[in-house]
C-alpha cells in the first residue's frame, strides 16, 4: 500500500472486482440433459431392468408432463429473477424447480450463481459441487465454481477448474478469460497473455478478454498495448465500464491527466457510483492544484461508500494541503480506523500532526507506519525530522541514514535532509547529504544551491 499516497487501491482493483457474466443454460438444456443417457440416477425411482421391463429401464422415471411444465416456469422465473437482481427470488425459484427433479446439473449451476450474488459462497459451491456430481462432463459447472473459488483467493482450486473447463470444452473462451484473471493474480503474466490470446481467438468479440489482457500489459509496464486493448473492449462494449476506468489509469501513468480525467467521466457516465473513478480522478484533480474538485469527489466517494478508506486518506491529503489541518487530521484517523493495517494514512497522520505541532504524536504515527512497512522510505524521513525538532539528534541521523539505505540513489532524499540538517543549524552534517545530491544528479539548481550556501557559511565559520 506504501507506494502511493495517492492511493487508489491495487491495480488489480479494476479486474478483481469484474462480475463475470452468469452463466445460464437454455430451457433446451434443461430438458435434453436433465434425463440424459449419461446423467446418473439422482432423481426419480428406477425402473427394474428385468425381462419385461420397459424400455426406459434403468433411467429415473421423467415426471408427469403437468410437473415438467412446472418447473420450466420456475427455471423461467428464476432467470428473469436473476437477469433483474432479484436474487433471493431466483433461490426460491430455483428451489422449487430442483424439488420437481433434482437430476438437471444446470438448476443448481444457477441456483448456485444466485447464491454467489447474494454473497453466500459456500452454498454456491455446494451447488456447483452437485452439478458437477451430477453432469462431470459440463464444462459450465468447473467455470462457475472457478469464479467463486476466485472470489476466494482459492486460487489454485480455481486454475484448476478452469483447466478441467477447458479439458471438457476447448472452444469456450469463458474458461481460457477465468484461467487468465487467476494466472494474472499469482503473478503467472505470460500465461495469463496466452489465456487471453486464446479466448479472443475463440471470439474476436469478447470485450472481457481485452480488458483482462489490458491489464497484464499495464502491470508489465506496456502501457500502449494495455491502451490499444482497452479501447478494442471499449469500441466492442461501449456501456463496459472497467475499460474506460482502466485506460484512464494508464493515461494517468502516462502522464496525460486530461485523457485520464476523460475517461474517468466516461465511466461515471455509465456507472455514477464508481467510486474507483471518483476516487482516481479526485488524485488528478488534486495533483494538478483542482483542490475543491477533488474534495468534492473524494466526498461523493465517501458518500456512496462510507468505508472507503483510501478515499479518507485522500481527502485528507487535500484537506492538509488547504491548510485544514484538523479536517485532514480527522480523514486519517478515520483512514486508519477502517482499516488498521493502513500504513500510508498513518505517515500522512504522522505529516499532518508535524506540522501542527504535535510532534510526539506524530512520532507514534511515524512509528506505526514503519511497523507495518519496515522499509517505508517517508516514514523513516518523517520521524527523522521529528527526532531533530525533540533534540533527538542520533535518532534523527539513524534514521536518516536509514532512508539512504532503502533508497540511497533518490537525490531528491539526500536533498531534502541536507535541508533539514540545515534548517536544524546542523550545517556540517547537511554538507555530505548535499554533496551527495549533487552526485546523483547535478541538473538539479536546487541541490546544487544549497550546496553553495552550506559550503558559504561553513567558510565563513571557519
Amino acid at each position: 500500500m506504501k507506494n502511493s499516497t495517492t492511493n487508489e487501491g491495487p491495480l488489480a482493483a479494476v479486474t478483481r472486482g469484474l462480475r463475470t457474466p452468469i452463466i445460464l443454460l437454455t430451457v433446451l438444456a434443461l430438458a435434453s440433459t436433465a434425463h440424459g443417457k449419461e446423467s446418473p440416477n439422482t432423481g426419480g425411482a428406477s425402473r427394474p431392468c428385468g425381462a419385461e421391463a420397459s424400455a426406459g429401464c434403468g433411467y429415473p422415471q421423467q415426471p408427469p408432463e403437468s410437473a415438467l411444465r412446472e418447473q420450466v416456469g420456475h427455471w423461467e422465473r428464476g432467470k428473469a429473477s436473476l437477469e433483474q437482481g432479484s436474487y433471493e427470488d431466483a433461490v426460491e425459484a430455483f428451489t422449487a424447480a430442483i424439488r420437481i427433479d433434482a437430476s438437471a446439473g444446470v438448476l443448481f449451476i444457477a441456483r448456485g450463481n444466485a447464491y454467489r450474488q447474494l454473497g453466500k459462497l459456500d452454498l454456491a459451491i455446494a451447488d456447483y459441487d452437485e452439478a458437477i456430481r451430477i453432469q462431470p462432463y459440463i464444462a459450465s459447472g468447473y467455470i462457475n465454481r472457478g469464479i467463486v473459488y476466485r472470489e476466494q483467493a482459492k486460487l489454485d482450486l480455481a486454475v484448476a477448474d478452469y483447466t478441467e473447463a477447458i479439458r471438457l470444452d476447448p472452444r469456450s473462451p469463458l474458461a481460457y478469460n477465468g484461467r487468465g484473471n487467476v494466472r494474472r493474480e499469482l503473478g503467472q503474466f505470460d500465461g495469463a497473455i496466452a489465456d487471453y490470446s486464446e479466448a479472443i481467438g475463440l471470439d474476436p468479440k469478447y470485450a472481457f478478454a481485452y480488458n483482462g489482457r489490458g491489464n497484464v500489459y499495464q502491470e508489465q509496464g506496456g502501457l500502449d498495448l494495455a491502451i490499444a486493448d482497452y479501447t478494442k473492449a471499449i469500441e466492442l462494449t461501449p456501456d463496459y465500464e472497467l475499460p474506460y476506468l482502466n485506460r484512464g489509469n494508464a493515461y494517468r501513468d502516462l502522464d496525460r491527466p486530461e485523457k485520464a480525467i476523460s475517461d474517468y467521466g466516461e465511466a461515471l457516465n455509465l456507472n455514477p457510483n464508481s467510486t474507483s473513478a471518483l476516487n482516481n480522478r479526485g488524485n488528478i484533480y488534486r495533483e494538478r492544484g483542482n483542490l475543491e474538485l477533488a474534495l468534492a469527489d473524494f466526498s461523493r466517494a465517501i458518500e456512496i461508500a462510507p468505508t472507503f478508506a483510501f478515499a479518507f486518506n485522500n481527502r485528507g491529503r487535500t484537506y492538509r494541503e488547504q491548510g485544514q489541518l484538523q479536517m485532514a487530521i480527522a480523514d486519517y484517523t478515520e483512514a486508519v480506523r477502517l482499516d488498521p493495517a493502513y500504513e500510508v494514512a498513518y505517515n500522512n497522520r504522522g505529516n499532518a500532526y508535524l506540522e501542527d505541532g504535535q510532534v510526539t504524536r506524530s512520532v507514534a504515527d511515524y512509528d506505526e507506519a514503519i511497523r507495518l512497512d519496515p522499509k517505508f522510505v517517508e516514514a523513516f524521513m518523517g520521524r527523522g525530522i521529528a527526532m531533530l525538532r525533540l533534540d533527538g539528534i542520533q535518532l534523527a541521523h539513524s534514521d536518516f541514514e536509514q532512508v539512504v539505505e532503502l533508497d540511497g540513489l533518490n537525490s531528491s532524499y539526500h536533498r531534502r535532509i541536507a535541508e533539514t540538517l540545515y534548517s536544524a543549524g546542523e550545517i556540517s552534517d547537511a554538507l555530505s547529504y548535499a554533496q551527495d545530491a549533487v552526485k546523483l544528479d547535478g541538473a538539479d539548481q536546487s541541490s546544487r544551491n544549497l550546496l553553495a550556501k552550506i559550503r558559504m557559511e561553513l567558510e565563513q565559520e571557519n
